[in-house]
């Protein structure tokens, strides 16, 4: 499987290389979903979402810290599992 992988700048300016899951809106807003290619115990792969923000080709990310937001995101991502 290609996997595509995408470099980010995150809240604390710190560049890292990730592997993009998928990049889901709602209204006028971006959310990312990426991995950074970590396992919990139970050998699921770790998700994380962020808003996205893009500027000149590059990618910058900010958490999401409206609690309607994240109820907002959770529910696309539940969308998007359940078909």
């Amino acid at each position: 499987m290609n996997r595509e992988m995408i470099k980010i700048i995150d809240s604390s300016d710190t560049e890292l290389n990730v592997e993009l899951i998928s990049i889901i809106e709602d209204n006028d807003k971006k959310y990312l979903i990426y991995s950074k290619n970590e396992r919990q115990k139970s050998e699921n792969l770790v998700l994380y979402v962020s808003k996205l923000r893009i500027k000149e080709g590059t990618y910058y990310l900010e958490n999401i810290t409206d609690e309607q937001e994240w109820i907002n995101v959770k529910r696309l991502m539940s969308n998007i599992i359940n078909g």
